[in-house]
Formats: C-alpha cells, sequence, structure tokens
C-alpha cells in the first residue's frame, strides 16, 4: 500500500493541468457582468425560411437559442434544428482556416484570390465560370447574385439542395405563370385532405401550421366537439400528421397522383362544375383501385364545407399533383393566401451539363456538399474534377472540401450580420453575436468581392437593402 502511495505520488505532476493567468478586465465592458445574460434577436437561415429566434448570450458568448416570440405566427416556437444550431459554432470539427492543398491561407490571401478570379473572368464575362450555391431566403444575396450576374453575363448560375421543397411553387409558376407560396389559413378550416404531407412537422412553415390547426382541434366541453375541424390524412407511411387524422388511408406514394384526380373528379361532379378537366380526372385516377367510398365521402365533406376546406400536398409529390391540388383549392374556394417569391434558379443538372461540355476554368460551389448528396445519376465527382480550378465555401471539411482545390472557410451565421425572410415573406434580420471565432468569411462578403461591388462587409449590404425595401431605421 505504501509503495502504491509513493508511485502515485511521483506520477502526480504529470496529472497536473496547466497553469493560466486570469487577468480582470483593466476597465468592465458596459452590459456585461458575469453570470447575467444579454439576449439578442436574430433568425436562423435556410433554404426557403428564416426562422426568428432570440439569442442567449453569457459575457459575450452565445449559450441559448430560443424562439421569438414578437414574430406571431411562430409564437415563439423553434425547430429542433434551429435548437441545435448552436452546436455548429462550438463544434470541434468546424472549419477553421481556408486552404490551398495542404496551405493554410490568411484572410488577405483569401481577399487576393476572389479578385483575381474577378479579374481574370472579367476579360470574357464569365465564359467559363460556373457557381452552384445553396438556395437562400436573402435578399441581400439576391441583390448581389444580380450583380453578379451582370459583371459576368457568360456564368452560369445554378442552385441546389438536397432535398428541394420548392415542388408546389413550381407548378404555382406553371398554371399561374409566375412563382406562388401557398399559405393555408388552417384556423379557418373546417376540412382539411393532406396528401403524403406532414405539414405539421419538419416542412416549411410547419411551426406556424402546426399552431394554427391545432387551434381548431381544441375544444372544451363535449357539446362542442362537432366544431372540431377533421383531418383526412393519406400516406405512404405513418407520420405526426397521419397520427392526427380523423379518417387516414394508406398507399404508396406513385399512387398519389390517381388519388387525387379521383377526389378531384368527385369534387368537380358534387359542385356541378364538371365538364372536361373533371373527365379527364376520372380518366387519370381510373387505374387506382381504392375505396370508393372512402374517395366519395372525402369530396363530398370537402365540398359541403366550401371556403372552409383546404388540400395540401406533400412537395415531394410531382408537379402535376400539385397542380391538381391547386385547381380543386379554387374549386373549394379554400382560405388560403398566395405570395410571390422569386422564380426557381436553375438546378444542378444545369451546372452537370456545362462542366461536361468542358472549358470551365473556375467552378464555384457555395455551401452543401454535392459529392456526397447529389443524384447518384448525374456523378457529380466526375463533372467537378473537369474544372480547371474548383473552389469550395463551407463551414465543415466534407466530401466536397476534399475534392476543391481551395476551400474557403465559411462563418456560422451567429457570427455575421445579414438578413432572410419568413416563410410568409417577412424581412427579419441576421445579427452576429460573437466576432467570427476564426479566420472564416461570410456569404455575402465573397459574393460583393466577385461581383466587384464597393462596399463589401455584411453589415452595410443588409443595411443597404433594409433602406432599399423602405426601411426607415435599422438599428430597431
Amino acid at each position: 500500500m505504501a509503495a502504491s502511495f509513493g508511485l502515485a505520488g511521483l506520477g502526480m505532476a504529470g496529472c497536473r493541468r496547466p497553469e493560466q493567468t486570469i487577468l480582470p478586465y483593466s476597465k468592465q465592458p458596459e452590459n456585461v457582468i458575469p453570470g447575467v445574460p444579454v439576449y439578442y434577436t436574430s433568425s436562423m437561415p435556410s433554404a426557403r425560411d428564416n426562422v426568428p429566434v432570440i439569442v442567449e448570450t453569457h459575457t459575450g458568448r452565445p449559450t441559448k437559442i430560443e424562439g421569438n416570440p414578437s414574430f406571431k405566427p411562430y409564437g415563439g416556437a423553434t425547430t429542433v434544428y434551429t435548437q441545435a444550431s448552436i452546436l455548429d459554432l462550438y463544434d470541434p470539427d468546424r472549419a477553421t482556416k481556408s486552404k490551398q492543398g495542404v496551405t493554410t491561407l490568411s484572410l488577405a490571401a483569401v481577399r487576393d484570390r476572389l479578385e483575381a478570379i474577378r479579374k481574370a473572368h472579367g476579360a470574357n464575362e464569365g465564359a467559363g465560370l460556373v457557381f452552384l450555391a445553396e438556395p437562400s431566403t436573402s435578399p441581400s444575396r439576391a441583390k448581389l447574385v444580380k450583380q453578379i450576374k451582370k459583371a459576368f453575363p457568360k456564368a452560369t448560375w445554378t442552385e441546389n439542395t438536397a432535398i428541394d421543397q420548392s415542388t408546389s411553387e413550381q407548378a404555382a409558376q406553371a398554371v399561374f405563370g409566375k412563382a406562388l407560396r401557398s399559405l393555408p389559413e388552417f384556423t379557418k378550416a373546417k376540412r382539411v385532405l393532406a396528401l403524403d404531407a406532414e405539414f405539421l412537422i419538419n416542412a416549411d412553415g410547419s411551426l406556424s401550421q402546426a399552431r394554427d390547426f391545432t387551434k381548431t382541434r381544441k375544444v372544451k366541453e363535449s357539446k362542442d366537439a362537432n366544431k372540431m375541424s377533421r383531418l383526412y390524412s393519406v400516406e405512404s407511411t405513418l407520420t405526426s400528421t397521419g397520427s392526427m387524422a380523423d379518417h387516414r388511408l394508406r398507399l404508396s406514394s406513385s399512387q398519389m397522383g390517381a388519388f387525387i384526380a379521383q377526389v378531384g373528379a368527385a369534387v368537380l361532379q358534387k359542385k356541378h362544375v364538371g365538364g372536361p378537366l373533371a373527365a379527364q380526372l376520372a380518366e387519370i385516377g381510373a387505374s387506382l383501385k381504392v375505396d370508393a367510398q372512402w374517395i366519395d365521402a372525402c369530396a363530398t365533406d370537402l365540398v359541403e364545407n366550401a371556403g372552409h376546406s383546404i388540400i395540401v400536398a406533400g412537395e415531394h409529390l410531382p408537379k402535376s399533383v400539385h397542380a391538381i391540388v391547386i385547381a380543386l383549392n379554387e374549386a373549394l374556394s379554400a382560405p388560403i393566401n398566395y405570395v410571390e417569391v422569386p422564380a426557381a434558379e436553375q438546378g444542378i443538372a444545369a451546372a452537370v451539363a456545362r462542366l461536361n461540355q468542358g472549358n470551365v476554368e473556375t467552378l464555384i460551389v457555395l455551401g452543401g456538399n454535392p459529392v456526397y448528396d447529389a443524384p447518384i445519376d448525374l456523378n457529380w465527382s466526375d463533372a467537378q474534377a473537369k474544372a480547371t480550378e474548383s473552389i469550395y465555401i463551407g463551414g465543415s471539411v466534407n466530401e466536397t472540401s476534399e475534392a476543391a482545390g481551395l476551400f474557403i472557410a465559411r462563418s456560422h451565421y451567429l457570427e455575421t450580420w445579414g438578413d432572410g425572410r419568413t416563410f410568409d415573406g417577412t424581412l427579419v434580420p441576421v445579427q452576429p453575436m460573437i466576432e467570427p471565432l476564426f479566420d472564416t468569411f461570410n456569404d455575402l462578403e465573397i459574393l460583393a468581392r466577385l461581383a466587384g461591388a464597393s462596399v463589401t462587409d455584411g453589415y452595410s449590404i443588409a443595411q443597404a437593402t433594409f433602406a432599399d425595401v423602405g426601411g426607415q431605421d435599422y438599428s430597431k
């Protein structure tokens, strides 16, 4: 025992933590009190919806994210992804430096490279320049993209996300001639038909849709039960939406087109506005064998509650399905508002086609990870290798960054100024909580430098956009 203690004593020096000297502020910063949190507003960017948030900070460091209750449609709610996004800021595996091969690049070196790219492609109007970017709701980024297209009229700008949630907007483009986003007013709905649509969770805008829908499902007394809304759910797998349904029918996703055609034919006939469209829908749906009574009861219920009936479809379904849904909602006078959104840019297939043509000098990939999640039939890895130089801008080292010649480390949204729009089109700011922890870049600065803009800092760019849309005081 004594020998053990003796040996332990010999090893104690090697187990001590390194000594660090803690120094007090020579001048205490205003409003920074240890242990007392300070809260700031911001929003978490995504492809189609910036979620308004309130960020709790301690001594200048963000520590917790909650929803912003002042944004009434969401009522202070957030998604699990919004809550977890703060972990990316402190992730030990996040990108901390820009590199070209094994060589680390300083901030000045990266800016010099961006300027060199701008000058090189300015001579040929961007003929050998291809962009592949993640979609964004930021009007500031949209303005810079326009400047890039003007500076490089022969360049190819494309956008891609692993899971596209804009099919309904593309269908609206075909039907109405412009891209429109539907905003169902579930507080006014008495009957809802969900067609393979998980609109209560994990969908863009689900924070407000779930709140509005559940308001129509609350009753205090049994005599008020008939005032509850009724949900019909047709889906390929059990979802949160399906688990709340009053009537649920299981069908494969490939059968949804024929199903909604049958429902459509029945609705139009009961509305006495059948005509050629009803006959065409009946012909489309004839191949599907499904419970006719279910179809009839659902269609009857929708028609009897016209003006308070809504049909929603999953974004993964074809545009033809969404076009039928749009027509039926019009026939039912559904309580749905529409907001115009920017038309979708060319997709990743256009970038692959341009790369396969050859003579692409510079490929710039802004976010995402196409080497990992691009459609396999596009052979993105082979296409990317055909570019003379490929540049990847991202927040972590991944498959795409490994395949790129130049990697530019991307800032976290809690480190940058910016802007964006919520799902219903409300303009919201992106405000930094902390200076960048590492030598990283935000998207607005990169695009501004490539476009040759005179102003390249995110704050000034976002402030100018705010003024352009009629804002009065950016500090409020």
